[in-house]
């Protein structure tokens, strides 16, 4: 009789630990689910904003170009939406675009 105990209790125990190591993993598994959406949200996010500081730089490119000149107002936008953009790991393929930019004078040529 103490042997059948022994054997049920030793039992109880591996099941036990099993019903707990299962719980574990499959809270592991989720956890690990979750995390790794996230990651990928985060990610989408980051390019996304990424390409709208890109096209936003580009469109004003297009638009002091062809004026010619640039105001002071369209400078301190232009550092704002860079830093911006190479804070979050955006290549220097811009660089040459604002490099052009900051170049322009900052009043038109035909008000002087």
């Amino acid at each position: 009789m103490v042997e059948y105990k022994d054997l049920i209790i030793s039992k109880w125990f591996e099941i036990v630990f099993g019903l707990i190591t299962a719980g574990i993993l499959a809270l592991y598994k989720r956890l690990s689910t979750k995390i790794h959406k996230q990651f990928n949200d985060q990610k989408a996010l980051r390019d996304g904003t990424l390409a709208l500081l890109r096209s936003e730089i580009i469109h004003n490119y297009d638009k002091y170009m062809e004026r010619g000149w640039i105001p002071i107002y369209g400078v301190e936008n232009i550092d704002e939406l860079s830093n911006s953009y190479f804070r979050l790991g955006g290549n220097g393929a811009v660089s040459k675009i604002i490099q052009e930019l900051k170049s322009l004078p900052s009043i038109e040529q035909s008000k002087k």
